[in-house]
């Protein structure tokens, strides 16, 4: 990901009256109007983000925990680089950051920023995004590490890019700006998104019949057909049926993905957007948060929740059971019933080789260089700020100039000795 600039155009007067959607009964509290013009950046600003409330709201988004809540208040602002957005709504989100000082943020906005790639070869019209405090990500590069490789491999479609938040001219630090999978999903011809959660459930969903007007629970059950089909197939028939529902070879490769990095937690962190063809429904994936990455072992260790039971109940007190029980495979975390079903059946195990042999084939240590080498231009501005970084106090781990760049080199070195494990054991493996 390189730089941008943003270009904002047509912002126009706008006027809102809103209560605060707080869940805690108390706060009610008007929006008033800001105004709005085209302004065009310089290709190498530094994005800041500010929040322009009262004293007593900054204090309370610091105190809250626990809690998502809409922000409306009084003569309340939303800029970036100090010119006015115009703002819909912005709410605290994210079950982990809603514990920390520094919230994640969804924001919604009424017209779009418009973004361009360094070069112009691309651009992207954002109405909606998250701004993500990487509150437990050490050092702020996992989610970056994790964004990169897949977006080399095409599996992440969102734009993303680091910027810095404040609030009332304080800094909160560097964020992770991400456009919104729930609103790409829209602009790329789908109708139905859905969050994964644990036990095949479903977390979240949008829904939106523009297109093919198929009814909402038709999607729904043509995901839950992917999971039912576990338990009544097995070999070919089972590769075919998943195969219909979702996109296997994207969904091997992000296993694969998950296997390089030792992604810890995954199995909610997933995105599933319909895609239409000829009246079927098939799903393809966005992968989202990756922030429990170079985990020694994955999620389900010594968990009593959250573990599929489609195959009856299975606890896993040590990562020895897990590796007791996958053998040599390559695959990390078997948590979801999915996964599990992949490492467990030979000849979905075999397809998942094949697509890992082949996409690990194409990623050398000099790529890897490479987008070690990005990320280091793209934070060295903010780590040079001790101002920003010192907000990292309010993270689950501090951090300094100092832990950054030896963190960077350890997870360097750890990515390209994995990924030359994983060829020598691949190396017969014909994709």
């Amino acid at each position: 990901m390189h730089h941008f600039y943003f270009l904002y155009s047509h912002m126009i007067l706008r006027k809102k009256v809103s209560y605060i959607k707080l869940f805690i009964p108390v706060l009610i509290l008007i929006c008033v109007s800001s105004c709005y013009k085209e302004v065009e950046l310089p290709l190498d600003t530094t994005l800041v983000f500010e929040l322009l409330v009262t004293p007593e709201m900054q204090e309370f988004i610091y105190d809250s925990r626990d809690t998502s809540y809409t922000i409306s208040e009084a003569d309340m602002e939303f800029t970036l680089d100090k010119q006015p957005l115009d703002l819909d709504e912005i709410r605290t989100r994210g079950k982990s950051a809603l514990r920390f000082q520094r919230k994640s943020f969804l924001v919604k906005l009424k017209q779009p920023i418009t973004l361009y790639s360094i070069d112009g070869s691309s651009v992207r019209n954002l109405s909606r995004f998250k701004l993500i405090s990487m509150a437990m990500d050490y050092t702020y590069i996992e989610n970056r590490i994790g964004l990169g490789i897949l977006e080399a491999q095409e599996l992440m479609p969102l734009f993303y890019r680091y910027v810095e938040l404040k609030i009332n001219g304080s800094t909160q630090g560097i964020y992770m700006l991400i456009e919104d999978p729930e609103k790409y999903y829209k602009e790329h011809g789908s109708e139905y998104i859905l969050r994964r959660s644990y036990y095949n459930s479903i977390i979240d969903s949008e829904y939106d019949p523009s297109f093919h007007s198929i009814p909402r629970d038709d999607y729904e059950m043509r995901f839950k057909e992917i999971y039912s089909n576990l338990t009544l197939l097995h070999g070919e028939a089972l590769f075919e049926a998943l195969n219909q529902r979702l996109d296997l070879e994207q969904y091997f490769m992000k296993m694969g993905i998950d296997y390089l990095l030792q992604n810890g937690d995954y199995t909610d962190e997933l995105y599933f957007y319909a895609v239409v063809k000829q009246d079927q429904i098939r799903f393809s994936i966005i992968p989202w948060d990756y922030d429990d990455l170079f985990r020694s072992q994955p999620h389900e260790v010594g968990i009593t929740w959250g573990t599929g039971h489609l195959f009856g109940d299975r606890y896993y007190a040590t990562h020895q059971d897990i590796l007791d029980e996958l053998g040599d495979k390559m695959i990390f975390s078997i948590e979801d019933d999915l996964d599990y079903a992949i490492a467990m059946d030979p000849f979905l195990y075999n397809r998942y080789e094949r697509c890992l042999a082949s996409m690990i084939q194409q990623i050398n240590p000099a790529d890897i260089d490479a987008l070690f080498e990005q990320v280091k231009h793209e934070l060295t501005p903010f780590y040079k700020r001790d101002e920003v970084i010192k907000q990292s106090q309010f993270d689950q781990d501090e951090t300094n100039a100092g832990l950054w760049r030896e963190n960077m080199e350890e997870k360097s070195a750890f990515i390209k000795n994995r990924l030359a494990v994983m060829k020598e054991q691949l190396n017969n493996i014909q994709p």
